[in-house]
């Protein structure tokens, strides 16, 4: 897939975006900005827009959620059940 086969995608959700409510539209925006960032090369492996779409907003959803660091140290307070140990390491 290419990023002009996601152009559509972005300008319907860009229309969306101008009919929320003016307190959820930076919120819509936000989604936008993040698919006009991606490249061709990225949306490589992907055959269907929607499918991309939710991928990266995704992406950008767990980036945001997760604390700094080295991702492999554990995982976003609030999941419970959920170790922070990756697998191999060995708790000391």
């Amino acid at each position: 897939m290419r990023r002009t086969e996601l152009d559509p995608l972005i300008f319907r959700w860009k229309k969306t975006t101008r009919a929320l409510k003016i307190h959820e539209q930076p919120y819509g925006k936000y989604i936008t900005d993040i698919l006009e960032r991606r490249t061709d090369a990225e949306l490589a492996r992907f055959s269907d827009p929607v499918e991309a779409a939710a991928f990266f907003c995704l992406l950008e959803l767990v980036k945001r959620s997760w604390p700094e660091g080295d991702i492999r140290t554990g995982h976003p307070s609030g999941i419970p059940g959920q170790s922070t140990l990756v697998p191999g390491d060995s708790a000391s």
